[in-house]
């Protein structure tokens, strides 16, 4: 017997696949389709705040050193405007943990729009769509500079190595609701190895799920930059 699809699922399939083509296609031109140029900076994953949506599936309140790669989506040079993309690795339990984060707006609208800016540090960043939390209720996450002090706004104009020695405070909301503080995201030093290779539809962070038109919309395009180093 056939599995029925719903529309929603079978529109974001066909989108997915175009991006999949899409990303494939850059792939020709050079070897990393999406966010090709990035900074790998060590750092610190403290969840301190056991109370704010997806606090429990991330496994709140714990502590995870993490390896932070911030980038540039379109690989466009400095010092022309780019969307900054904040991806967030580590292992807990084994397991890896995929936390893929975008230049974004925080507002209750711009949260889902993608943000080019001239500094990475000079806004949020998103996760555009939300994960499904262990209740079955959607959940985004975020993260934003803490107060930066003058010292931090003058360093924000170096481009990609900006966020070296940053903290970020790391939120949850659910897509219309106000943002909680889940923690704090503290970026070390540059890094001399490259980072690992990420994937937020297969790896999502503690139990925290893909909606299955998020991952449909989602895993072509990182399937096809996947490919690159095989």
């Amino acid at each position: 017997m056939g599995t029925d699809v719903s529309p929603g699922l079978r529109t974001a399939r066909l989108v997915g696949r175009a991006f999949g083509v899409g990303a494939a296609i850059a792939r020709r031109w050079r070897p990393r389709p999406l966010h090709p140029v990035g900074v790998v900076l060590t750092g610190t994953l403290t969840l301190d705040s056991d109370g704010a949506p997806g606090a429990a599936a991330l496994g709140a309140p714990s502590a995870h050193p993490v390896v932070v790669r911030v980038s540039r989506a379109a690989g466009l040079p400095e010092p022309l405007p780019d969307v900054f993309g904040l991806a967030v690795h580590w292992t807990a339990g084994d397991q890896a943990q995929d936390l893929l984060l975008s230049a974004t707006g925080l507002g209750r609208a711009t949260r889902f729009l993608l943000a080019p800016r001239l500094r990475p540090l000079a806004g949020g960043f998103g996760t555009l769509m939300p994960f499904q939390d262990t209740d079955g209720r959607p959940v985004l996450l975020a993260a934003a500079p803490l107060r930066p002090s003058r010292r931090d706004r003058s360093r924000s104009g170096r481009g990609l190595a900006a966020p070296a020695g940053a903290e970020l405070v790391v939120l949850s909301a659910r897509p219309a609701g106000r943002w909680h503080r889940l923690g704090v995201l503290r970026c070390g030093a540059t890094a001399t190895a490259d980072a690992p290779r990420l994937d937020p539809v297969r790896n999502a962070p503690g139990a925290l799920r893909t909606f299955p038109w998020a991952a449909a919309l989602r895993a072509p395009a990182y399937r096809a930059a996947r490919d690159h180093q095989r």
